[in-house]
């Protein structure tokens, strides 16, 4: 692997972090209930993570990005294995569709955004204990509208990505 992917790496995986953690704790959307935090947390540090991965455009760096993002989410146990799965699933996508193109950003993105959402809801579940502020009595018909949302969100971000992305390779603001 090269060194600028590592660099780039580390930078993207950081800054994707520190913006979810100030937007997890600037909107407190955790405290309203299991299913809004990832809604938030999934706008600008999914865009941060997805144009990281353009830039990158090598084999193994979503696991790069996996890795890194894992460690600094140890202080939030559920989100290490959420990380991992999903990052495992993506880099196998990226060894058949790429990292750059239109389609390859949309799923990437979308595949990443939607299992870390549902992955953070049925991890933090499992760790945290069922809070009782979700406003549905029927826990499987929340987790499906949400699984919607985050799908639906994730592949707006994506579209997002793509285009900053390639904005910002091809004005050479970032060197692919």
């Amino acid at each position: 692997m090269k060194r600028r992917t590592i660099i780039y790496g580390v930078v993207f995986s950081i800054a994707s972090y520190a913006t979810a953690a100030a937007l997890a704790l600037g909107t407190a959307a955790y405290a309203i209930n299991v299913f809004t935090d990832p809604i938030v947390t999934l706008t600008i540090p999914l865009i941060i993570i997805s144009i990281g991965l353009q830039t990158m455009n090598e084999k193994y760096s979503v696991l790069l990005l996996t890795l890194i993002s894992a460690v600094l989410y140890i202080p939030i146990p559920f989100m290490v294995p959420t990380l991992i799965i999903a990052g495992v699933v993506d880099e196998i996508i990226t060894w058949f569709i790429g990292y750059r193109s239109f389609k390859a950003v949309m799923t990437n993105t979308t595949v990443v955004g939607t299992m870390t959402g549902v992955g953070s809801v049925i991890f933090g579940i499992l760790m945290l204990g069922m809070p009782k502020t979700i406003p549905f009595n029927n826990l499987i018909l929340a987790g499906i509208i949400f699984t919607v949302i985050y799908l639906v969100e994730s592949a707006i971000m994506g579209y997002i990505s793509y285009k900053l992305g390639s904005y910002l390779i091809k004005s050479g603001i970032i060197k692919g």
